[in-house]
């Protein structure tokens, strides 16, 4: 017995065993502390999804973008709940949103919670914000010797609304903006946009001289000969929608019979045109005082020489070119055009009517590497939004002292190559509520 007592085998087995139990305990507390981070990003990834997909929701209400179709028979918070409940976090007995994942049913102890709201400011900054918080509550297990008999796992994500800054009044729709020679393009209302995803979107090539001051915004990238002119580009941005594709639309789909009496209802003099809008069909050369909206269906249509002056009147002028009629300018002649406000038009114009406010020119000429030239002489101005959807467009105007100084100055077209010094300003466009390219964003801050 006493050789038992002083035997000291197995005693470090012993002390192994004693110092494995807190050591055990410590492993499996770690164990359900990973739990507890694991259902920390479930959460976070839901109330993220929940935040974007209200914030979405309120984008529709806001500003709808042209050619975009918003699903808005559900509310702000319905649709956050909805995203939330896809991503198996529901309230109690609220598990009937389509797409849910959520339990009928959870284990005791164990309760979710969902929570959307609409802000007008967040973190000190005024704004549209939509907060999704998205919490679990559940029983401690070996936590309990810690004193913690329930945890509540909380996560917070803050999306906002926001439009660009300053909307831009040059969107070039498939290719890019370019500039030839040694432009000054200048703004403080407004941007240039490109929605070409290549690498030359913008492109300031052939001078480092080329300067511009305008905000401008890009898909894809901007390149230079020189010079820091790229540096102001903000690149890589999403696309900006055409706020005037349905009235392109529905522009090519007239007919002659759209007009009174066909072309017999051509008008008898452009010069003296008063009121309303006419149609034309076959050749046409423009000069003189032009007075309301034109319609050109055929023929080519002229503004050319050095010695030719078009101007627009007291209601202001709107020409649209679409079938197969063609735009031609050429030989330097002094245009001085002011868009008609409201421009008239057939019973087939009247869904669209609303947008055509400030048109100034709409040409849907097909495309062609040439496209379409839209300038004038160095005093030549054009007061209005330029629309050619379909063909690039070479831009020289509004350059003149004489130009109204608070205009619509405007150009939205397949692309668009600046050609000589232009001044810039949507003011007009704004005050006008006429149509002009913007985009909401939305994104998380939170």
């Amino acid at each position: 017995m006493r050789n038992m007592l002083r035997c000291r085998r197995g005693s470090a087995a012993f002390a192994t065993v004693v110092a494995l139990v807190p050591l055990i305990g410590m492993m499996a507390l770690g164990g359900e502390a990973g739990s507890w981070y694991v259902t920390k990003q479930r959460a976070q990834g839901a109330a993220d999804a929940a935040a974007y997909a209200g914030a979405l929701r309120l984008a529709c209400d806001n500003a709808p973008q042209p050619g975009v179709t918003c699903n808005n028979t559900q509310t702000v918070d319905y649709r956050g709940k909805q995203v939330a409940a896809q991503n198996s976090f529901c309230n109690s007995g609220d598990t009937s949103y389509p797409g849910a994942t959520c339990a009928v049913s959870l284990p005791q102890g164990v309760s979710k919670s969902v929570q959307i709201a609409s802000l007008t400011s967040w973190n000190g900054t005024a704004g549209t914000f939509v907060q999704a918080t998205v919490s679990q509550q559940q029983p401690a297990y070996l936590a309990q010797v810690l004193n913690l008999s329930t945890v509540n796992i909380v996560a917070t994500a803050v999306a906002q609304v926001d439009s660009l800054a300053k909307p831009p009044c040059v969107l070039a729709l498939k290719d890019a903006v370019t500039f030839q020679g040694s432009p000054t393009v200048s703004s403080a209302t407004c941007g240039i946009s490109s929605d070409s995803a290549g690498s030359n979107a913008i492109g300031f090539v052939g001078n480092s001289g080329i300067q511009v001051n305008a905000p401008s915004y890009t898909v894809g990238g901007c390149s230079q000969t020189g010079g820091t002119q790229c540096t102001g580009v903000l690149t890589y941005q999403q696309p900006i929608p055409d706020p005037l594709s349905g009235v392109g639309a529905a522009i090519a789909n007239l007919k002659a019979s759209d007009f009174p009496g066909g072309t017999a209802g051509q008008c008898a003099s452009l010069q003296s045109y008063e009121s309303g809008f006419c149609y034309n069909a076959g050749n046409q050369t423009l000069n003189g005082t032009l007075n309301g909206t034109y319609y050109f269906m055929s023929g080519n249509i002229k503004i050319t020489s050095s010695s030719t002056t078009l101007t627009s009147g007291i209601l202001g002028a709107t020409l649209i070119i679409f079938g197969s009629a063609t735009l031609t300018i050429n030989g330097g002649p002094l245009i001085q055009l002011t868009a008609v406000k409201n421009p008239a038009g057939p019973p087939a114009l009247s869904s669209v009517s609303s947008k055509m406010t400030d048109l100034l020119i709409y040409d849907g000429e097909a495309y062609s590497k040439q496209g379409v030239n839209i300038t004038g002489n160095s005093s030549s101005y054009f007061n209005g939004t330029v629309y050619v959807p379909n063909a690039p467009v070479t831009y020289g105007g509004n350059s003149s002292s004489s130009a109204p100084t608070t205009g619509c100055y405007q150009v939205i077209a397949y692309a668009v190559n600046f050609q000589g010094d232009t001044t810039l300003d949507n003011s007009k466009c704004k005050s006008d509520s006429a149509a002009t390219p913007t985009v909401q964003t939305v994104r998380l801050v939170q």
